[in-house]
């Protein structure tokens, strides 16, 4: 009987353990005003922002406010679910109430810009602009300028009001709040979203792995630029991160595309004063140039992952010695491991001219439940208050309370000389580093959809084939020049830039899409195991 009391105590203790040992949950408080926000911010945003905006809103407004976050993962499956929400909602509007019928071509007509006068769902896509539908979400807040872009078109959003409450911000010949920089939109000239931080994009690096792989590190990160992410020393030591999943991480790869681009086209520069090229074949060429590197990249990468936060995580604890980042997720993985160390382990470096500056903005939803409480919180975020807490060390006068955010305020009156006392990057100067590097808009601009899907066939659909036939070139120094069979086997690519807007317009229904990855597969895997072959028969 003792044997069986003990084992029920002991079942009961496990039972209860759980309990015991779990934090104490806030308690809700029902009479205060709730804000519903749809984000891919971390917990360390949303901690520090929520706290600050309530004590804001408490002090300020005597408002008890709480904050309903909805995580759905990255941009990418926030946009997705957002207009699956839109379409679900009006389409039960339009059958139901206003007794119309719907269709799969008036579905991909609804929130498409584009969608005219002429087209005949015209009518449904006026009914949606001129409706109140919502998702029961307040505010879209965080993602790549370029998402927020896509959904002013798509009018699911819908304007603040901000230059009307705050037209101080907006004069003069270097505003507090500045609409553009190095080719990049900082905020929406009709009022629909406004960037409250900055990114920008590069390499964070492991310093213990470089040296183990035969790098000189006695300066710094030996890893300076994109290209540098391509030496064979870097085979299975590199980690990526898919741009499918994560709009800043494809933004990332538009940047090194970008950057090959621009090089290419200054190479070319007499061969086009000349005449001998065409404006359209230099582009070509840094197409070429620039997909070819993410090749060579994405064969020397140990993984590719869904997370863009993963990339910085293993290059802190030495499972890959480099990988492709976002700015805040670099320099804050870097000062966590280089203080659990007690030295410089980690470095975050942003590649010379070539990154642009990118805003991260917040922006109203149509149909918003509390769009008045939505509209102060948009003011509270573009406040010096807010501002500060982005760039300011945890725990400093105004600072914030639990995590260093490691992000750069858009204002530029918060980089006084007072305000760099307390950043975690004093040196910072975003509008600087913006006018280091014009970002061609027209370039990449219409084909970021287009780069998602294709950077993800190449790199990840096609993943064994290519570490195969990087592995193959590498191991043969005959095979690595440009002129090798082998490398023109490997850089064979399925269309040129000049092709990529009509392939992009052909993608945007599922039948094209699914069509085009196709046979974009069956391309590349033929191409690479071509490459392999023909490398391993020049040894």
């Amino acid at each position: 009987m003792r044997r069986v009391g003990l084992y029920l105590f002991l079942l009961a203790l496990l039972l209860l353990l759980p309990m015991l040992l779990r934090k104490r949950s806030e308690k809700i408080d029902l009479s205060a005003e709730q804000l519903i926000i749809i984000s891919p911010h971390n917990e360390s945003v949303r901690y520090e922002i929520e706290q600050a905006f309530r004590r804001y809103c408490l002090e300020q407004l005597g408002r008890k406010v709480v904050i309903d976050w909805r995580a759905v993962g990255g941009a990418s499956e926030i946009a997705r679910y957002m207009n699956t929400a839109f379409l679900a909602n009006f389409r039960d509007y339009w059958c139901r109430e206003m007794q119309q019928p719907w269709s799969e071509e008036l579905g991909l007509a609804l929130l498409n810009g584009k969608t005219g006068p002429d087209s005949p769902h015209w009518p449904a896509r006026q009914a949606f602009l001129q409706s109140n539908i919502g998702i029961d979400i307040d505010l879209l807040f965080g993602g790549g300028q370029y998402d927020f872009a896509k959904q002013a078109q798509a009018g699911t959003l819908l304007p603040c009001g901000v230059r009307e409450r705050h037209p101080e911000w907006f004069v003069g010949d270097k505003p507090i709040l500045q609409e553009s920089g190095g080719g990049e939109r900082w905020y929406d000239k009709n009022d629909l979203y406004y960037g409250v931080c900055f990114s920008s994009f590069g390499i964070c690096v492991n310093l213990d792995r470089l040296q183990q792989l035969g790098y000189d590190c006695s300066q710094g990160s030996p890893i300076k630029s994109w290209t540098d992410l391509a030496d064979p020393r870097l085979i299975n030591a590199i980690g990526l991160a898919d741009p499918s999943k994560s709009g800043s991480i494809n933004k990332c790869f538009e940047m090194l595309i970008q950057k090959q681009m621009q090089d290419t086209y200054e190479e070319l520069h007499d061969a086009l004063k000349r005449g001998e090229i065409s404006e359209q074949d230099a582009l070509d060429a840094g197409w070429a140039a620039a997909m070819n590197l993410l090749k060579r990249i994405g064969g020397n990468a140990s993984y590719l992952t869904f997370a863009a936060s993963k990339v910085p995580v293993d290059t802190a604890q030495g499972q890959i010695a480099a990988g492709m980042c976002i700015d805040f997720y670099g320099r804050s993985q870097a000062e966590w491991a280089n203080r659990q160390k007690g030295r410089t382990l980690m470095l975050y470096r942003t590649p010379t001219a070539a990154s642009t500056v990118s805003a991260d903005p917040v922006g109203l939803l149509r149909g918003a439940p509390n769009p008045e409480l939505a509209k102060i919180f948009i003011d509270f975020l573009l406040g010096q208050e807010a501002q500060r807490l982005w760039n300011y060390k945890q725990g400093s006068p105004g600072g914030p309370q639990k995590y260093s955010l490691h992000r750069l305020p858009v204002r530029s009156d918060v980089y006084s000389a007072e305000d760099r006392k307390h950043m975690n990057a004093p040196e910072a100067d975003p509008f600087e580093l913006a006018d280091s590097f014009q970002y061609r808009g027209a370039w990449t601009g219409p084909l970021f959809d287009l780069m998602r899907s294709f950077i993800r066939v190449m790199l990840i659909d096609c993943e064994e084939e290519l570490r195969l036939a990087w592995r193959e070139i590498c191991a043969n120094p005959d095979s690595q020049s440009d002129g090798s069979p082998a490398m023109r086997a490997f850089n064979e690519l399925p269309f040129k830039h000049r092709q990529a807007a009509e392939i992009a317009r052909a993608m945007r229904n599922t039948e094209g899409q699914a069509t085009t990855t196709r046979e974009w597969t069956i391309f590349f895997r033929k191409s690479f195991n071509e490459a392999a072959e023909l490398a391993r028969k020049n040894k």
